[in-house]
């Protein structure tokens, strides 16, 4: 467990933050200029808090009260970074080695054969940064800090330079690092998509201050959060199961509980398990099943609840996992929606968004 109560003053911007981190990963979600990036820079020892406390797992790393501050080379925390930061005159292997030798015998927790296995880079050993793709380069980044045997991971928007099917490439690898080498990670991200299909667990950032931490869907309807959700485009992110392709009809069949749902192209085989993304006003709401419409995906489910927030509504869906929707006011009142009744959730088969492989 990560436990955080610290604080950090710049001439015009002030970081005061007092939170606990129980799960393998959170992220940590906020607009530009939140502290997002100085509570990471805080927690590595790469700046210093004015005042309070940083403990992991019980170890302390920075007390002002008892005089601890222990160095970043001491505090076993890697740190992969929006840009990968490699060495240019490195070979991928002397990249990957580097702070690997550094440490004892017994603090190394996993040899380099295993991680260049994990992160597929054995074909890439004797190249060097400049001959790697964004996606390759990213995989090194974080083969070499994980093979620093951190007890924590801390990742600073790590994609964001990436398109999105390097993104698609990439998440993979970061859940096994998640389920395989459990090592916890502190996710710094502006995309709720990435952050869905790492972790449902979020602290939300706003003006140096902890505007609010839990499970993404119970915190991402309030009042002052809502905005900060919707200004990065409120994804729904589900797990399915590729049961047919049909590239002539140009589409996919996959499976989602018992529903069967019709979605883009994509080169899946079939059993392979995917995620799709569904924007929450990508969503239309109705009573009864409708005929005479292009929409071909019905999915049945039960309101858990209903929220205005800035002006607009927010229906929560129990379609086998929690869906967002977004619709008018107008649009709540006269479908008369109320919680736990029974509702359809219609969507085009090309508004969803084929995402990364579940494993």
């Amino acid at each position: 467990m990560l436990t955080l109560k610290v604080r950090r003053s710049f001439q015009d911007f002030k970081l005061d933050i007092d939170v606990a981190c129980r799960y393998p990963v959170t992220a940590v979600f906020g607009a530009s200029g939140s502290g997002k990036t100085t509570l990471l820079n805080l927690i590595s020892g790469l700046m210093r808090p004015d005042e309070g406390e940083i403990a992991l797992d019980g170890q302390v790393l920075f007390s002002s009260l008892n005089g601890v501050d222990l160095p970043p080379e001491r505090r076993r925390v890697g740190f992969v970074f929006q840009d990968d930061l490699l060495f240019p005159h490195l070979t991928v292997m002397q990249n990957l080695r580097y702070g690997y030798d550094f440490l004892s015998g017994d603090e190394k927790r996993f040899t380099i054969d295993q991680i260049v296995d994990l992160m597929a880079l054995s074909g890439l050993v004797d190249r060097h940064p400049e001959g790697l793709s964004g996606g390759e380069r990213q995989r090194v980044a974080l083969g070499r800090a994980i093979l620093a045997s951190p007890n924590l991971l801390l990742m600073d928007e790590p994609l964001s330079a990436l398109d999105q099917v390097l993104k698609d490439r990439i998440i993979p690898y970061l859940r096994h690092i998640r389920t395989e080498l459990n090592i916890p990670m502190l996710y710094v991200s502006h995309s709720v998509a990435e952050i869905l299909e790492l972790t449902g667990q979020v602290i939300v950032l706003k003006e140096g201050r902890v505007l609010a931490h839990g499970d993404f869907f119970e915190i991402a309807h309030k009042p002052d959060v809502l905005p900060l959700v919707e200004a990065h485009g409120f994804e729904n992110v589900l797990p399915v199961e590729v049961i047919a392709n049909q590239s002539d009809a140009g589409s996919c069949r996959v499976l989602f509980k018992d529903q069967e749902l019709l979605v883009p192209p994509c080169s899946r085989p079939v059993g392979q398990r995917i995620f799709i993304g569904i924007r929450a006003n990508d969503i239309i709401l109705c009573r009864t099943r409708p005929d005479g419409l292009s929409i071909r995906n019905v999915l049945q489910g039960r309101i858990l609840g209903v929220t205005r927030a800035d002006g607009k509504q927010l229906v929560y869906v129990d379609v086998g996992k929690r869906l967002a929707v977004e619709v008018t006011v107008e649009a709540v009142k006269e479908l008369d929606l109320k919680t736990g009744e029974q509702i359809l959730c219609l969507v085009k088969a090309q508004s969803i968004r084929i995402g990364p492989d579940v494993e």
